[in-house]
């Protein structure tokens, strides 16, 4: 509720853009953990491969696939929607197998190389944005993780034991980045680099 305040009471009026829903990423990685390796060294360039879908369901789902591609402070995302649903009770090489048989050429190719399942992350997002929508922020609550490394099928049940931290972020498009500051400031929380899949893997890594 303070959270949520804090956003409501913005002098940058932010308001409600969309509804509240679950949000939960697969995130996928090299057997030697490249990704988290680079976000852990602050590499420049360096990009993130997950599977996304929305609400509670695990059995019958369809998600996206998404690159988070960072460029020094600036990111981008590609996505893919699936044209196939999958269950989460199934074991591994057949939800891979799945994803790698209708993810496309490009897809594919990284599919070879980023094909560790390493963490399932699960959280409560809410969405928001100035009157003229070029600033938006979402508000992350009630998150868990679940490392998936070690078994033949997804782990749905053993959490890993993460901080259920509230997560603000705001968001802009390239040329609105220089109100981003500002807009931070009315904040009364330092801010800091945050990932769910890097707190989630270090978590289950000990």
């Amino acid at each position: 509720p303070q959270a949520r305040s804090w956003v409501r009471l913005h002098p940058a009026a932010f308001r409600v853009a969309y509804p509240p829903r679950r949000v939960n990423s697969l995130y996928l990685d090299t057997p030697h953990l490249s990704s988290l390796d680079d976000n852990l060294d602050g590499v420049n360039v360096r990009q993130k491969l997950r599977l996304r879908w929305y609400g509670d369901e695990v059995t019958d789902i369809q998600p996206s696939l998404e690159l988070k591609q960072k460029h020094n402070l600036m990111g981008r995302k590609k996505q893919y929607l699936l044209p196939c649903r999958l269950d989460l009770t199934w074991p591994w090489t057949e939800i891979l197998g799945i994803v790698r048989a209708h993810a496309g050429p490009e897809w594919g190719l990284l599919l070879q190389s980023v094909n560790q399942p390493t963490v399932l992350t699960r959280y409560q997002r809410e969405y928001y944005a100035t009157p003229d929508g070029t600033i938006r922020i979402t508000l992350d609550s009630a998150q868990v993780a679940y490392d998936q490394r070690l078994g033949v099928r997804p782990n749905l049940h053993v959490r890993l034991p993460i901080a259920d931290d509230n997560v603000i972020e705001i968001k802009a498009a390239q040329e609105q980045a220089e109100r981003l500051p500002e807009i931070a400031a009315q904040f009364p929380v330092l801010r800091s680099r945050h990932s769910k899949y890097t707190s989630g893997l270090m978590a289950a890594l000990g």
